[in-house]
């Protein structure tokens, strides 16, 4: 376990065992046998009604407080519960007007319970290790009260036997008794993490979890959301990683995919750049952006990839800037949106916290967020691979035949950015239409191009409308998996640039218009700098040739596990799986299922299918 500056415990998602065999059988091009994919809508296996078809907006104390035991605001500890603390939170969400705002749930982590010798879960008689109160032994007081400021209540748990913190209040073996808890309590989620199963185990404990959590509603209006922390235990290059994102929307509503957001580590950090994936278990917005956005083509209505917490408020570890463009780039990830800050000293003093209010409570970013295409946000461009220098954007679909553009400013000075709209799908560029300034609040009339200039670590965002200028396709960069958590990954480059006959394979991410890739409603993929030529494969390599819309060669569909796949049954494939090499092989070979050497990152319209 490992001490934060604070002397808070870290919670440490444990690594996983037992994944050897996928990891091998993904490298060598042999199928992996797991059950088909669910489709995307609003009812899985814990509630038979539609539930949580937008990303879940909220509160969370873990990246802020962890199970460190506070003060009040006056600084006194003396009878101080962690359950006030919580309390304190949902009427300091309600007074600051972030409730009527969007942000409805309340969701205490780990160290809010614990057992009787008996097996029965109740709230912990003690904050933490600290002599200060928790809960009250049953939480339906609690419960009520979050209600009474108009805030749902969550409550953690997790799949093993001890929580990540060691306390004994795993649902293992207690499911259907816990989720009876839950609903008498009049709890609306539950968040389950990984900490105690193992990839022997993990699906099936979330499975019955799920079950439980239907059962114990079945009679009551009042169902509870389902939040999977199971795709996080697994890296991009296993095969589980894979399988996991597809048995996870048969259960609930979202799961997280990538290792935790920085929790505070004292006012001098930083968790903007922080790269601690091997070791804390952790990673700053820019590495936990890499993580998510690889996976967008996995959201939808009811199925949302959890980003991790908002870090904007007091924990001062982010500046205006990066606070701004966590807030943008979740939002056009459509990434879950939960607080962890002290929204207390937001409502005690909300001139000083001005700012982050302000940010938090953009309608117009909000809406992106919101969106009820569902869509996830893919990464359009990079032009360089680094945390620390130049420019990313990431392109949400919205409806309507919308599109979102965030355009996030990674170098340490401010930057005059032109965005070329034939990049994020527009064509007709001598058309007029209308894009909105999300910060500015403010339209704009624009053709081809929007110029601005974005300060350091800052993101400008907006969204564009097609009007009467053609309905927008899809176009951006195609990536192949990380090589590891918090990795950049490889795009697929027209070596040589455009031309007739040049290979089609693996390089470092440039921004050029020879990494720039436009999906067609005929199936096949155009290249931007050369729109006559398209990407031709077989078992030789790819390669662009004249396009042709008659050629299988040329046809491609792109499915939710990411196969860039021919009608013959042929897919996309990374020979030997050296996602870092970019001299690895490129050609078509046999689909597979949940392979990572045949999972890709491509822009959509719309959530892609099964």
């Amino acid at each position: 376990m490992t001490l934060p500056s604070n002397g808070a415990p870290v919670k440490m998602h444990r690594r996983l065992a037992g994944l050897a065999l996928t990891v091998v059988l993904a490298s060598t091009g042999l199928a992996v046998t797991t059950h088909h994919a669910a489709g995307a809508d609003t009812v899985a296996a814990n509630t038979s009604t539609a539930i949580g078809a937008k990303p879940m907006m909220g509160f969370n104390n873990w990246a802020r407080f962890t199970c460190a035991a506070q003060a009040r605001l006056d600084g006194t500890r003396t009878g101080y519960s962690f359950q006030q603390f919580m309390q304190d939170q949902a009427k300091a969400m309600k007074d600051t007007g972030l409730v009527a705002a969007g942000y409805k749930n309340l969701t205490v982590d780990d160290c809010w319970m614990q057992r009787t010798s008996a097996g029965y879960l109740h709230g912990a008689a003690t904050w933490g290790g600290s002599s200060q109160p928790g809960f009250d032994f049953e939480l339906t007081d609690y419960s009520n009260y979050v209600h009474s400021q108009g805030m749902e209540t969550g409550l953690y748990s997790t799949s093993g036997v001890n929580t990540c913190q060691g306390v004994p209040g795993g649902v293992l073996g207690h499911e259907q008794v816990d989720a009876n808890s839950l609903a008498y309590w009049g709890v609306d989620s539950l968040k389950l993490d990984n900490c105690g199963t193992t990839s022997s185990n993990r699906q099936q404990i979330f499975t019955t979890m799920a079950n439980a959590l239907k059962t114990a509603t079945a009679n009551t209006s009042r169902k509870i959301l389902f939040n999977e922390s199971a795709p996080a235990g697994y890296g991009p290059t296993t095969a589980e990683k894979y399988n996991s994102m597809d048995w996870v929307r048969t259960l609930g509503q979202m799961w997280r995919v990538s290792p935790d957001i920085a929790v505070w580590h004292g006012d001098s950090a930083s968790a903007w750049n922080w790269p601690h994936g091997g070791d804390y278990y952790e990673g700053g917005v820019f590495q936990n952006l890499n993580d998510t956005v690889a996976l967008a083509r996995y959201n939808g209505p009811g199925n949302h990839n959890d980003a991790d917490m908002l870090l904007i408020g007091d924990n001062k570890q982010l500046t205006v800037a990066e606070q701004r463009s966590q807030f943008a780039l979740w939002s056009a990830m459509g990434s879950p949106l939960m607080i962890s800050s002290d929204i207390r000293k937001m409502a005690a003093d909300p001139t000083t916290y001005a700012p982050q209010l302000n940010i938090l409570k953009n309608s117009d970013i909000i809406a992106v967020d919101q969106d009820a295409l569902g869509a996830g946000g893919y990464l359009a461009s990079r032009d360089n691979a680094s945390a620390t220098a130049g420019i990313d954007v990431v392109v949400k679909p919205l409806a309507g035949g919308r599109r979102a553009v965030a355009v996030l400013n990674k170098s340490a000075a401010s930057t005059s950015y032109t965005l070329d709209l034939a990049r994020v799908g527009f064509g007709n560029t001598s058309c007029t239409r209308t894009a909105r300034d999300l910060w500015n609040h403010t339209n704009l009339s624009v053709q081809s191009s929007i110029t601005t200039t974005i300060a350091s670590h800052d993101t400008a965002m907006y969204t564009v409308d097609p009007g009467s200028c053609g309905t927008p396709i899809p176009v951006g960069q195609i990536q192949a998996p990380q090589s590891a958590f918090q990795a950049s990954a490889l795009c697929l480059d027209a070596y040589s640039g455009a031309v007739a006959g040049n290979k089609v394979a693996l390089y470092s991410c440039t921004g050029n218009s020879n990494q720039q890739w436009q999906r067609q409603a005929s199936g096949v993929i155009s290249s931007l700098q050369n729109t006559a030529l398209c990407i031709s494969g077989d078992s030789t390599g790819l390669r662009l040739a004249t396009c042709n819309t008659n050629d299988t060669r040329q046809k491609w569909t792109y499915n939710r596990s990411g196969q860039l796949r021919q009608a013959s049954g042929v897919c996309v494939d990374i020979a030997g799986s050296d996602f870092s090499n970019a001299s690895s092989v490129v050609a078509t070979y046999s689909c597979g299922t949940h392979q990572p050497n045949q999972t890709w990152t491509a822009p959509f319209d719309t959530p892609p299918a099964a």
